[in-house]
């Protein structure tokens, strides 16, 4: 009997020391590239010798990406999908096909205790960002969209779009109001990389999130250098000397600024951090193989940092993905001398989406649930269950 009790106390501590080897899942890092298909990832893995971030992960799947009514989702209902675990009609934006409103990944972390941030390299009211915040039926909805945020409690936000919170129709200035609930708000980057605020909202001139796409021979509209002048007025008002930041080392810098608050102010509770990089999409409907090139070594350059910072905090879980396609890119055919080089060109089937599957690419704690072929629902589902500390049901 004593033999027995021994065995089964024995049998008990090698549970717990394999328990005790899967770390929790505390923190979630989300980084969404929209529009990132296998052409795209294709490209910098063929433009580059050194190793790329997605050759570090040790999980690989495979994302479905319809909507609720479309083979070829848009940018609001894909966003919807990966932000909420519900797939609706193109066009709508966090609500279901029936218009409801939707809770996201984003806000059940928040109920969990979790420290949130968002920072993206476009406006903080675009579909993919929105819809971990927000829920319209128009993504064209922006001051709703802006008064949402305003709303939402997210402790972190780095983004640009400052036309929608002030200078708007119905005279409301939502950057007081942030400012009234608590939050430090910054206005060019030079204030946001010098903040030590808990929370606070960054909201930048375009120039100073992303390169301008040359394929599209386009100039700063009148909104964008209104927008950069408003800054700088406001900016000016507080004693600061606006400073604009490198757009192509802009999201790397934003994101580790993001982390850095997010990781100092969480407690036990972790934190939930999520990241678009916006541009890929635009190249794709632009067909601009160079700018795709370009934009995935600045991903690239984010990622690396990100697959860093997990190594270093194991109770951490990083997933990357994309809401969908863009282009139908992909590798033209393309002769080249043995150890030579020679530029990778770009092939494009279409100036739109399309409907091809994107991959999955998982880091860290709980990291082996993404290995299968899934539908973009399933994503903020296992997020959701993994920081639940709730095991996959065996089928």
């Amino acid at each position: 009997m004593k033999k027995q009790t021994i065995l089964t106390a024995i049998f008990a501590l090698l549970a717990l020391t394999v328990s005790a080897g899967q770390p929790r899942v505390k923190n979630v890092i989300y980084l969404i590239g929209d529009g990132m298909g296998f052409g795209s990832v294709s490209a910098l893995l063929l433009s580059q010798n050194e190793k790329t971030g997605f050759e570090y992960a040790p999980v690989i799947g495979l994302s479905e990406t319809c909507s609720a009514d479309n083979f070829v989702t848009d940018s609001p209902a894909g966003g919807t999908a990966l932000a909420t675990g519900i797939r609706t009609r193109n066009g709508y934006l966090g609500v279901d096909p029936e218009g409801n409103q939707l809770t996201s990944i984003l806000r059940k972390a928040q109920t969990m205790g979790k420290r949130t941030g968002i920072v993206v390299n476009t406006v903080l009211t675009e579909a993919t960002p929105a819809a971990f915040y927000g829920g319209v039926k128009s993504r064209k909805e922006s001051l709703r969209l802006a008064e949402q945020f305003v709303e939402s409690g997210v402790d972190v936000a780095i983004g640009s779009g400052l036309s929608v919170f002030v200078g708007r129709p119905d005279s409301v200035d939502l950057t007081a109001e942030l400012i009234k609930r608590g939050y430090d708000v910054y206005l060019d980057w030079g204030a946001t990389a010098r903040s030590t605020a808990d929370r606070f909202v960054s909201i930048l001139p375009m120039s100073d999130v992303h390169r301008r796409n040359k394929s599209s021979n386009t100039t700063a509209g009148a909104a964008e250098g209104a927008e950069v002048c408003l800054a700088a007025q406001l900016a000016a008002e507080n004693g600061e000397e606006p400073t604009s930041g490198d757009p192509t080392e802009y999201l790397t810098r934003a994101t580790e600024k993001a982390l850095a608050t997010l990781e100092r102010t969480a407690d036990r509770n972790g934190f939930f951090l999520m990241i678009e990089s916006a541009i890929i999409d635009g190249y794709g409907h632009n067909n601009d193989s160079e700018g795709m090139i370009e934009e995935m070594r600045e991903f690239d350059r984010t990622l690396q940092m990100l697959v860093k910072y997990v190594e270093a905090h194991p109770e951490t879980l990083l997933v990357v993905t994309a809401d969908h396609e863009t282009g139908g890119t992909g590798v033209s055919y393309r002769s080249y001398e043995v150890g030579g080089e020679a530029p990778v060109v770009l092939s494009f089937s279409t100036k739109g989406h399309t409907g091809t599957v994107v991959p999955i690419f998982a880091y860290g704690a709980g990291a082996e649930e993404f290995g299968a072929i899934m539908k973009n629902t399933e994503l903020p589902k296992i997020i959701e269950r993994l920081i639940n500390g709730k095991k996959k049901t065996k089928k």
